[in-house]
């Protein structure tokens, strides 16, 4: 059962910060919200991940809180820009565009009803960000079941490129419920980097959504990064919708011990002669759960697609489990597309071959892990980022390697 008394509760402390339009419009939000709950299995694309065990819990909005030092995130030859659990260090009006159909309605309605302006950026036309924009995005809680709701939007006019970092870092452990939208234009020949790194708190529930909407000749290459969080659900869509789009979706998911993190991606082709490409790589420690499902779709008329889809799959551990589905749908002849996944464990042949070369058990099912992931991690083209994620993922596997040394 919803408890509709202590969104209720949020949500009058969130009204006097609210012009009287606001209130009215998101007021109807919360009311969707409540009629639509929260996803659990019966819903075929959600039956890996339910969301019930939060509708129970009496959650507050997370208050601003001070930033705690950056020196372990700080990054060089970049813009940096900060929010603390839901707020920004500067704060910026949100900018008016389409809202995508979401996963589902009432998480999409709980966002809206909520939500702060999160990353607002619009390039005009011709623009390029001389330096990435690294958005370093805290929870920073120590009392339990807090929330936190955000909204990003990206625009991109003609011609207009930039290369965005939204990095998701959790602090202290208390349980908190994160959501957060993005939507992106990109107008013709603009061009996108979008790097996120979801690495929150052991603690946390999050649900993210991204839309990217590409017109002619425009391209975006998204990378999708998750070392942290308890129940983490990620919805990502790229529609290619002028002739001559390109797109690039890939990423790691690397969830541990008994957490959960599903991906769900929708490539969908809506003009002819557009490109695709999506690599994802999947590794699963001790009784952690993974769940990946990419669709590619060829609307009629988009003739002349060309796209490639695959995912592989690592389990590390007799407890841990990967659920894996590659989908593709096609309403035109003249295509040339392709899909798969793959799933195994440690090659114990390479595994003894390091043995009996005198490197240390941990280190070689390290070396192992790494190079099943590197894939992925080079994918970062600007270094220091590269190195960064690098070392995060390391850590998150543990051992003794240097990142250092295998860049």
């Amino acid at each position: 059962m919803l408890n509709q008394d202590a969104y209720t509760r949020a949500f009058e402390a969130l009204l006097p910060s609210l012009s009287g339009s606001e209130r009215d419009t998101r007021s109807a939000q919360l009311q969707r919200f409540f009629s639509a709950g929260l996803p659990n299995r019966s819903i075929e694309t959600f039956k890996y991940s339910d969301f019930t065990a939060l509708a129970e819990g009496a959650f507050a909005l997370a208050l601003k809180a001070p930033s705690p030092s950056l020196d372990a995130w700080t990054l060089p030859d970049c813009t940096q820009q900060l929010l603390i659990n839901g707020h920004a260090a500067t704060p910026t009006a949100a900018l008016d565009g389409p809202i995508s159909e979401p996963a589902h309605a009432g998480l999409a309605a709980l966002n809206a009803a909520f939500a702060t302006p999160g990353l607002q950026l619009q390039l005009e036309r011709n623009v390029a960000l001389e330096q990435p924009l690294h958005v370093l995005n805290l929870s920073v809680l120590d009392t339990p079941a807090k929330m936190i709701h955000l909204r990003h939007r990206i625009r991109l006019e003609a011609g207009a490129s930039a290369t965005v970092v939204l990095h998701d870092i959790g602090l202290g452990d208390a349980e908190r419920w994160i959501t957060q939208t993005l939507e992106i234009d990109l107008a013709a020949n603009a061009r996108l980097q979008l790097i996120r790194i979801q690495d929150e708190s052991a603690a946390t529930s999050g649900w993210f959504q991204a839309t990217a909407r590409i017109q002619r000749d425009a391209s975006i290459q998204l990378l999708q990064f998750d070392f942290g969080g308890a129940r983490i659900r990620n919805d990502l869509r790229l529609l290619l919708q002028g002739e001559g789009a390109e797109c690039g979706l890939h990423g790691l998911f690397a969830p541990a011990g008994g957490t959960h993190v599903d991906n769900h991606t929708v490539i969908e082709h809506q003009a002819p002669h557009c490109v695709s490409r999506e690599f994802f790589r999947g590794l699963a420690w001790d009784k952690a759960h993974a769940v990946f499902n990419g669709r590619i779709v060829v609307q009629p008329g988009a003739q002349k697609t060309d796209s490639e889809q695959r995912i592989a799959n690592l389990v590390i551990g007799k407890g841990a489990e990967i659920n894996a589905k590659p989908e593709l749908e096609i309403h035109a002849d003249d295509v040339k597309c392709a899909h798969g996944a793959t799933f195994g464990q440690l090659d114990t042949s390479a595994l003894f071959y390091l043995r009996t070369r005198g490197v240390p058990e941990a280190t070689a099912l390290s070396l192992l892990t790494f190079s099943f992931a590197a894939d992925a991690l080079q994918r970062i083209s600007w270094p220091s980022l590269r190195e960064f994620v690098t070392r995060r993922f390391l850590a998150r596997m543990g051992g003794d390697l240097d990142a250092g040394e295998l860049l």
